[in-house]
């Protein structure tokens, strides 16, 4: 599986972030897949670095990763790649890369769609004051620095072609105070944002690979946003005060499939794609 700048079919791009059949990484799965982008997923799962891990985490990890190569063999079909992941580990992290250059793998596009939070479990979430120093740590690593880990590893292993686009996926709390609490994630989302611009500057530089950033509209179905409390009033609220309503995944994965274009001369961005409601005051 190589990767180039020519048609849409001699292109291939890792999409982290894949839980479920609501996750948005999915929809913009599918959309590349549709464009006749060849995939690679990479989804949670068990690792060998974690072997101090409880029975129960362990459960935990089999059980994510079952769940999303499931849905990646259903949604996509049974010969796309489901790797598994661990993005709080370097190591895992270098796996993967390494894993990917063995097959042969080189790759056009990078879909950044992975953040963890502790701090929100069961519709409720702390208040910042309350957050220890391992639950921010936890989120920034998951959240934010595995953009710049991915990119890291799979520049060093020579998987991530020169020319390639990189998106990662964020949300309007990395800049406001929203009215749903978003708090732990939300600073990790803004790590995440400057963190995709510095990097615009530096890949763009030495490899021509472009880096942005796509906020969507607050989106509940998925595993993750359902346990955010307050969600679905703000997709309620979203809905009639923005311009155009909320976007669909559909919208937003079409805006990823566009970045993700070879020779498209647009880096550092942070694009909104919310029906218009970033606008309003």
């Amino acid at each position: 599986m190589s990767g180039s700048a020519g048609s849409p079919s001699d292109r291939s791009v890792l999409v982290t972030g894949i839980a479920d059949e609501a996750s948005l990484a999915l929809s913009v799965a599918t959309a590349l897949q549709r464009a006749g982008v060849s995939l690679v997923c990479a989804g949670l799962g068990p690792t060998p670095h974690r072997g101090a891990a409880s029975e129960a985490a362990q459960r935990h990890l089999a059980a994510a990763f079952e769940t999303f190569s499931k849905t990646v063999a259903t949604a996509l079909g049974a010969r796309t790649p489901a790797l598994a992941l661990d993005a709080s580990l370097d190591a895992s992290i270098d796996d993967l890369a390494r894993t990917l250059r063995e097959r042969g793998v080189r790759l056009d596009g990078l879909v950044h769609a992975i953040a963890f939070d502790r701090t929100i479990r069961r519709g409720e979430a702390k208040p910042l004051l309350d957050v220890t120093r391992d639950e921010f740590l936890d989120c920034m690593g998951v959240s934010a620095y595995s953009l710049l880990a991915l990119v890291r590893a799979l520049l060093a292993h020579d998987v991530l072609a020169r020319g390639a686009a990189v998106v990662a996926l964020s949300y309007l709390g990395a800049e406001r105070v929203m009215f749903h609490p978003y708090r732990n994630v939300g600073v990790a989302k803004a790590a995440l944002e400057r963190i995709a611009r510095e990097l615009a500057v530096e890949v763009g530089r030495s490899h021509g690979i472009r880096v942005n950033v796509v906020r969507f509209s607050p989106w509940s179905q998925s595993r993750a946003g359902g346990a955010i409390p307050g969600l679905d009033a703000a997709v309620a609220h979203c809905a009639e005060a923005a311009p155009l309503g909320n976007a669909s995944p559909a919208a937003l994965a079409s805006e990823v499939v566009h970045l993700l274009q070879p020779d498209l001369g647009i880096t550092g961005e942070v694009r909104h794609v919310d029906g218009g409601y970033s606008v309003l005051a």
